[in-house]
């Protein structure tokens, strides 16, 4: 086998980079896959961060994963295990909390301690998300149609959605506009009265978000996450036994299986182009795989300017994808537990529902709104808005000595440019322990069971994952960058201006999230033009 000409080459093996592979390889084409880290999986990656201790390094909830990757990879046959979150938790300082299970009896009287109307409300809330989330989740796995210049199955693509659009009743389209360009404070508002279910919906906008809950079209991303599944279980959020890691360890094993060449620890420095066409890269160092095809994982801004170079796209290309908005201000830290997390909300000092829920810490919507506007002026949210989870409590192969755990926690508004010329290597430990003490006034043995920290900046982020400026979803999840916008009209639809590249990553439609979708999808362009 010749190890230096391929069909096709992928550049970066996160989850969406092994699943274009795969399905490149299920096609019969000679495949290889180039990893600039020492392990597969990009961002849905597992490590041992402290001796004994292992967690999700960057992404660390499962929902958005196909079900037709899941199914047509085999990847439960392959290691992937997930597990269910079945409570959701939003503990307050002052000891009052929304602990909400799969008893809607007790939902109910939980969200009665706030409001004697929200639970109802929030009922229908949800109905009119599943119907707008129903038309979204079912162009997930569609190339989306050219915005200008398309063919035949652009006009049929363009039809069966205004069909689909046309089926629904007055209310679903005016949700739908709502989500699509209104802002979340709208949509809060009109809904629910009590400050306590106000805060939990504005923390649905906050994960894959970067935006104020006054800014229109910021709703999206209550959509872009109302989507998932896990086992079935529609709308539901989990974790996956081994970490997330175990996804794309799964996606490896199967692609491998198929005949995909995998190499880590290889960084692509270039695109290589002749005549306009695309013809392989070249790695630091000098050497250089030949490939008809290459699909790149990286994100647009790494992909076009950086790995292709502007001298083979148009001005005007070059300029919008410059201007194409990457930022998500996400900070990761996983923490390292000698023993359980006690919560001043619940006493007890043994695993409760409440250790087993996805954890929101938020005050407030407003807490939210001052987060954000506070990362746009530089300055990191201090408090910061913290979702987090313990994954340990259900999977004890992440720590070696039984008791102890592992915590992660996803820390929001953390902007990428610091204020007043600071960086981030010298304010990352004053961040981390401003995040710490905050943490401890809800859960007050913190600094009794805290072991060891890992913290990701979003400068740390762009550095061992390649992501532009920490943006974990490739590019802002609104409306004028998603869909057939998603980065660019001329490379909405997987194939880009240069003959022989493809997009196969989140910066590409449907967005990020650990979805396979985009891969999917790319690889699916890919086998249709050749």
């Amino acid at each position: 086998m010749d190890e230096k000409q391929f069909d096709a080459i992928v550049i970066g093996a996160g989850h969406n980079g092994l699943t274009a592979a795969n399905y490149l390889a299920m096609g019969g084409l000679k495949v290889c896959v180039l990893e600039q880290r020492h392990i597969v999986g990009g961002a849905a990656v597992t490590e041992e961060f402290y001796p004994g201790y292992r967690n999700s390094t960057a992404s660390y909830v499962v929902s958005l994963l196909r079900p037709e990757v899941v199914d047509e990879l085999e990847l439960k046959k392959y290691g992937y295990q997930p597990v269910r979150l079945k409570n959701t938790f939003y503990p307050d300082k002052n000891g009052d909390y929304l602990l909400l299970t799969d008893d809607e009896n007790h939902n109910k009287k939980q969200y009665e301690k706030f409001s004697k109307t929200d639970y109802q409300a929030l009922k229908s809330y949800h109905d009119a998300v599943d119907k707008v989330g129903d038309i979204i989740s079912s162009q997930w796995l569609k190339e989306p149609p050219k915005l200008y210049g398309g063919g035949l199955a652009d006009l049929i693509s363009s039809a069966k959605l205004g069909i689909d659009l046309y089926k629904l009743d007055d209310d679903t389209r005016f949700r739908l506009v709502q989500f699509f360009i209104g802002a979340p404070d709208t949509i809060i508002e009109r809904w629910f009265e009590s400050d306590k279910v106000k805060a939990m919906i504005a923390s649905h906008c906050m994960p894959a978000n970067y935006a104020s809950l006054y800014h229109p079209g910021a709703s999206l991303a209550m959509l872009h996450h109302a989507v998932g599944e896990v086992d079935g279980h529609k709308g539901a959020w989990g974790i996956v036994k081994g970490g997330m890691g175990a996804i794309t360890q799964a996606m490896a094993a199967s692609a491998i299986a198929k005949g995909v060449v995998i190499r880590t620890s290889v960084c692509v420095e270039k695109i290589l182009v002749e005549d306009g066409s695309a013809i392989g890269v070249r790695l630091e160092g000098g050497e250089v795989i030949s490939a008809r095809i290459i699909a790149a994982n990286t994100d647009p801004k790494r992909t076009f300017i950086t790995l292709l170079g502007e001298d083979h796209l148009s001005k005007d290309f070059a300029a919008d994808i410059k201007a194409f908005r990457q930022e998500s201000a996400s900070l990761r830290m996983n923490l390292a537990l000698s023993g359980l997390p006690e919560f001043a909300a619940i006493a007890g000092k043994e695993i409760g529902e409440h250790h087993r829920s996805s954890i929101s810490i938020i005050e407030s919507k407003d807490h939210l709104e001052q987060a954000y506007r506070s990362s746009r002026a530089g300055i990191p949210a201090d408090p910061p808005i913290i979702e987090a989870i313990i994954p340990s409590v259900s999977d004890d192969s992440l720590t070696d000595k039984p008791g102890t755990h592992v915590m992660s926690l996803l820390c929001k508004y953390m902007p990428y440019d610091l204020a007043d010329g600071k960086n981030w290597d010298n304010e990352k430990e004053k961040v981390v322990q401003n995040i710490l003490e905050y943490l401890t006034k809800y859960i007050p043995n913190l600094p009794d069971i805290l072991v060891a920290h890992q913290c990701l900046t979003p400068l740390d982020l762009e550095r061992m994952f390649g992501m532009t400026r920490g943006d974990i979803c490739h590019g802002r999840l609104e409306p004028d960058q998603l869909f057939s916008m998603r980065p660019h009209p001329d490379a909405a639809q997987y194939a880009t201006p240069v003959k022989g590249l493809y997009l196969c990553g989140s910066g590409s439609h449907p967005g990020g999230g650990v979805t396979g979708a985009p891969g999917r999808n790319s690889a699916k362009r890919i086998l249709k033009d050749i």
